[in-house]
C-alpha cells in the first residue's frame, strides 16, 4: 500500500515538474531587436514609446504587437509582430499534458514572436494631402510594400 502511494506521489511530482515546458525553457517574454537605417528612430510598441534604435526589447509572448518606428524627416515604418506556436508546446503534449499546455497558454510560454528581429530602412520624404485625403507621391524607385493605384504616362513630344 505504501509503495503504491509513494509511486503515485513520485509520478505526480514528476508530472508537475515537467509540465509547462515552454514557460520553463522560454519564459513568458521574448527579446526582440529593433534596428533602423538611419539609426535613432523612436520605437513604439502597442502605441507605447519603448526606446530608440538600435534597441532590444523584452516583449510578452502571449500577445500580438503593433510596432511603429518614427524619425523626423522620414516616413513611419510599421510592422505587426505575430505570435506562433513554440516547438516547446510538443514537450507539453509528451510530458506535461493538459496542465502543462494550460500553464504555458496562460503565461505565454506556449508561443514565440515572429519576426524576432526587425530591421527597417526608413524612407525619407514628405506627403501632401489634398482635400479628399489622397496622398500623391513621386519617387524614382517605389517601396515594394506600397500599393500602386496608377502610373503617369509620358507626354508626347518630350
Amino acid at each position: 500500500m505504501f509503495n503504491r502511494f509513494a509511486l503515485r506521489t513520485a509520478a505526480g511530482i514528476t508530472l508537475l515538474a515537467t509540465a509547462a515546458c515552454g514557460t520553463i525553457i522560454n519564459g513568458s517574454k521574448q527579446n526582440v531587436s529593433f534596428a533602423s537605417t538611419p539609426t535613432g528612430a523612436t520605437v513604439f510598441v502597442d502605441n507605447q514609446q519603448m526606446g530608440v534604435t538600435p534597441v532590444s526589447l523584452s516583449l510578452s509572448r502571449k500577445d500580438h504587437h503593433n510596432v511603429r518606428m518614427e524619425l523626423a524627416g522620414f516616413q513611419p515604418y510599421e510592422i505587426k509582430l505575430t505570435r506562433g506556436l513554440s516547438g516547446w508546446a510538443f514537450g507539453n503534449i509528451i510530458f506535461g499534458g493538459i496542465p502543462g499546455l494550460a500553464i504555458d497558454a496562460i503565461t505565454g510560454g506556449l508561443y514565440k514572436l515572429s519576426p524576432d528581429a526587425v530591421e527597417a530602412t526608413l524612407v525619407s520624404g514628405t506627403a501632401m494631402r489634398t482635400g479628399d485625403g489622397l496622398v500623391v507621391r513621386v519617387v524614382l524607385s517605389a517601396d515594394p510594400s506600397w500599393e500602386k493605384i496608377g502610373q503617369l504616362e509620358p507626354v508626347a513630344g518630350f
